[in-house]
């Protein structure tokens, strides 16, 4: 079918908005004593708020692997991804790219982690990847405060192109649409080109707990010809931030 055939240019298109550049499973609810604030999560803890590939199959019915083009990223902020440092409007850039450099740079960032899946199923599916950040901030008010900024940016770029210029290659824009918060989840659809050629569709989501914030992107390859694509009212992006948050609250306790 045309959606399996267009995995494969899906993904590279992924590559092209994401480039510039396993967990351990925590089971179980643990919770702080009562009166005590939850302990922030911080250090090599923070990879595993990363979901990984038998969590991302359980919660999207298909496998995932991860891509090798866009290996994990762990450490501290200049760790993560910069590819859309110089576009433009650079206030909506986190609206349309999760997990970027410039858009946390201003925070009190203490670790990072953020990795990139590929889809492997082998049946026609039009999710063709994931791609999830954890930003781990020196507290839990500067996370809140962090969201709460987010939340104003994000409802003002609601309808706006963001747009980076690669130059010769890799001209790439997002037209942000559908912004709105549920359930202290923010989300998003940003509809992407690379090249002036319609691109993925991606669904993003944006949460924190304690003092991590959570940063998904969904990808969706869209085939005009059989109306595939991001199904309406697709809340996977939602859906993977809270099971990331449920991994920040197990941790903290």
């Amino acid at each position: 079918m045309a959606a399996r055939a267009g995995a494969v240019a899906a993904g590279a298109v992924a590559v092209a908005l994401l480039a510039g550049g396993c967990t351990t499973v925590v089971a179980g609810t643990v919770r702080p004593a009562t009166g005590l604030a939850p302990t922030p999560v911080t250090g090599m803890a923070v990879r595993q708020v990363l979901l990984d590939d038998s969590e991302l199959s359980k919660l999207t019915g298909q496998p995932f692997h991860s891509d090798p083009s866009l290996p994990p990223r762990y450490g501290g902020l200049d760790d993560l991804p910069d590819a859309w440092e110089s576009a433009e409007p650079q206030e909506c850039v986190g609206v349309a790219v999760g997990g970027q450099r410039s858009v946390y740079s201003s925070a009190s960032v203490r670790d990072v982690a953020h990795e990139f899946w590929d889809s492997s199923s082998e049946e026609d599916s039009p999710l063709t990847g994931v791609a999830e950040a954890v930003i781990a901030l020196d507290s839990a008010v500067d996370a809140e405060a962090l969201y709460e900024k987010f939340v104003q940016q994000w409802g003002s770029c609601d309808g706006v192109v963001v747009t980076r210029d690669g130059g010769s290659d890799n001209e790439a824009s997002g037209e942000v649409t559908d912004v709105s918060e549920q359930d202290s989840v923010l989300v998003a659809t940003v509809r992407t080109s690379v090249d002036e050629d319609a691109g993925l569709h991606v669904s993003r989501a944006v949460a924190t707990r304690v003092n991590c914030v959570v940063d998904v992107d969904v990808f969706w390859f869209v085939d005009e010809d059989d109306h595939s694509g991001e199904p309406a009212g697709d809340s996977t992006a939602a859906d993977l931030a809270r099971a990331m948050l449920d991994k920040v609250r197990n941790l903290s306790g």
